[in-house]
């Protein structure tokens, strides 16, 4: 694929992998991959074809040997959680009391949150990750100092501050009119930043949150042309205590009741729908995020993957950092695969997911998740040899780049 090579103001050199579709594996042994001054992507093609016609001035970084991708989609993850991975032997109601919302307290401190957040955006990126759809916490100005910080260090992300109202501690429940206006007000300052930091209306699940405010966020979200991202069907005893305190027999009807469907909206881990809710997911063009590592770390269960396919739903993968335990989406992959088995989740399903699936997931196909000419050149080098080798060796990244400019280059 090549668009106009007199454009290319640098490129890279590598065995290139990407997903041409949900199916098909588009494999080049030795490529390059050139993009322009605005970060688009106008050649990906074998080096021997194209290294010649490049303009003298483009910087070519050599990879030669090393595995280049498109950079991962991680459509599920919480910054303040950082710290709280590998805290075992809870089921998720009471790891959330004993250990997430005592963290997620501590975040009104400003400086803190700041801290935390630069080391989340450095790790996320030393694994490849390029663009994420990220939970902050209740705090307005946390959740202003993460798009802060995703701003500084150059990745693509959908940040939401997390909305609760009831059923949580004292210090982290808010008003519900307030917890609307302060999501609005960040919404002014940061959806469509340079293209790059977009908002998401984010209740956190239907237990913390009364029916108001969750019919407040899905209308925000779509008066704004906003995201919207919730937990759904998480665990039984959620799904029995969310019916229970609601009054709902669906509980994708449920949402669609209160504004919180469609092309924009992303529900995670989605282990116990009824058929007719995967119905409801698919009819309303809502997309999932899978959360397989995260799945096994709580014991939660499995997502059964066979409805994706039999319902047409748009599926992307997430870490959950941290109820999963690794930023690493090879490791999310991985896990996928302990979950499902090799046949049903096979390498290329993973890495589909891992990339494309999760830019079609979040309505950004369009823009990356492939090496198609005019998308952005959101790339990924590993100092291994093939994709399916990484799964099983959870590799950090040697260099990641957004848009085109490097924001992370690892150790050699």
């Amino acid at each position: 694929m090549v668009e106009n090579l007199n454009n290319a103001v640098h490129a890279v050199r590598g065995h290139i992998q990407y997903m041409q579709d949900a199916t098909t594996l588009v494999e080049i042994q030795d490529g390059l991959l050139a993009w322009d001054s605005t970060g688009h992507i106008v050649a990906c093609d074998e080096h021997k074809k194209i290294n010649s016609l490049l303009p003298k001035s483009v910087n070519v970084d050599n990879h030669s040997g090393k595995l280049v991708v498109p950079g991962f989609v991680d459509c599920h993850v919480h910054l303040p959680q950082l710290d709280c991975r590998n805290k075992t032997g809870h089921t998720l109601l009471d790891w959330l009391k004993n250990y997430i919302f005592p963290a997620e307290a501590a975040f009104s401190d400003v400086i803190f949150a700041r801290s935390i957040a630069k080391r989340f955006f450095l790790e996320i990126l030393q694994n490849g990750t390029t663009t994420a759809m990220i939970y902050s916490t209740i705090h307005e100005a946390a959740t202003n100092v993460a798009f802060e910080e995703a701003d500084n260090c150059g990745i693509r992300a959908i940040i939401g501050k997390v909305m609760m109202d009831q059923n949580c501690p004292d210090a982290l429940k808010e008003n519900t009119k307030e917890s609307l206006s302060g999501s609005e007000r960040l919404i002014s300052k940061w959806h469509g930043h340079k293209d790059r930091l977009f908002y998401a209306m984010t209740p956190r699940f239907a237990l913390t949150c009364s029916r108001d405010l969750i019919v407040g966020a899905g209308q925000m979200a779509q008066d704004a042309n906003v995201y919207f991202q919730t937990h759904l069907s998480e665990t039984p005893d959620e799904v029995a205590f969310a019916k229970e305190m609601h009054g709902f027999s669906d509980y994708v009807d449920f949402y669609g009741d209160c504004h919180c469907l469609g092309k924009k909206s992303m529900y995670a881990h989605c282990i116990y729908p009824t058929d007719s809710e995967w119905q409801g997911l698919s009819q309303s063009q809502s997309a999932i995020a899978h959360c397989p590592s995260s799945n096994i770390f709580l014991r939660s269960g499995r997502m059964p993957y066979e409805k994706i396919a039999e319902y047409h739903v748009r599926c992307g993968l997430g870490s959950d950092v941290g109820a999963g335990p690794k930023f690493s989406m090879w490791d999310v992959m991985r896990c996928g695969q302990e979950q499902h088995t090799k046949n049903v989740f096979s390498n290329k399903n993973a890495f589909y997911h891992a990339t494309l699936g999760g830019a079609e997931a979040l309505g950004l196909s369009d823009q990356i998740g492939s090496f198609h000419v005019g998308k952005k050149a959101d790339v990924v080098v590993f100092d291994v040899p093939t994709s399916f080798n990484a799964i099983e060796q959870i590799p950090m990244a040697a260099a990641t780049y957004v848009s085109g400019k490097m924001c992370y280059l690892g150790k050699e």
